[in-house]
């Protein structure tokens, strides 16, 4: 009965006090998660390709840096941004931004390994046959290797996706009013229904992280390729 009662705060959990405020809750979560994916998915491109460059200047320090990120809890890099950006750049960089941006810097360190992988999946005689065409090794990259590569990249970007919509609730640590911390409030402010508050929060991310799970099978079945594994 409690559960059912909590459907009377669907909207809030769904977008927060929008639209007499500020948009939040699980339409919150899904804005961070898309904003932060196409941004870090072009960062990860570049990071992805300088790692396998043979200029040790430009691999090694994009390996260092991408070896550090992924080597750091999400909750350190949201906590750096949200507190050194506001530092560094002036009370202009609101709560959202610093979270966009610690979402794309860590977003962007693991999907540059995806993109690395799925350069290195593609036959070395791809990029042979290529440049006995006469074709230079920047055409033979973006016309022959990467259309390839981006086949058996994709259902491993939709698995990423999934994770980094799911890494969106830690947002609610800084205060940004996403589902975690709609499900939060309305927990303190019902706190005799606060198990049916957390479980219609839990009911939100498996609702669109499965529903983007399925996307991610059908891409896969679809395009014939094997996924790039994504270890988390």
């Amino acid at each position: 009965m409690d559960l059912l009662e909590q459907f009377s705060n669907w909207h809030f959990y769904l977008l927060g006090i929008y639209p007499k405020g500020d948009l939040g809750g699980l339409a919150l979560n899904i804005i961070l998660a898309a904003i932060s994916l196409v941004i870090s998915f072009f960062m990860a491109i570049i990071l992805g390709y300088c790692r396998l460059l043979p200029v040790k200047l430009i691999r090694y320090p994009v390996g260092w840096f991408v070896d550090i990120v992924r080597s750091t809890p999400l909750l350190m890099i949201v906590f750096w941004f949200y507190f050194f950006l506001p530092y560094m750049l002036g009370d202009h960089v609101t709560i959202f931004r610093s979270t966009v941006f610690a979402l794309c810097v860590y977003g962007a360190s693991y999907q540059a390994e995806i993109v690395r992988a799925g350069i290195l999946a593609v036959p070395k005689g791809q990029m042979e046959a290529a440049l006995s065409l006469r074709l230079s090794k920047y055409q033979s990259m973006r016309y022959v290797v990467l259309p390839q590569a981006f086949k058996i990249m994709i259902p491993s970007f939709v698995s990423f996706f999934v994770s980094l919509f799911k890494d969106t609730s830690i947002a609610y640590i800084i205060g940004i009013v996403e589902l975690t911390q709609a499900g939060v409030i309305i927990s303190q402010r019902e706190p005799n229904k606060l198990y049916a508050a957390y479980l219609c929060v839990a009911m939100g991310f498996w609702i669109i992280s499965y529903s983007i799970s399925h996307v991610s099978k059908v891409l896969e079945k679809r395009m014939g390729t094997l996924e790039v594994g994504f270890i988390k």
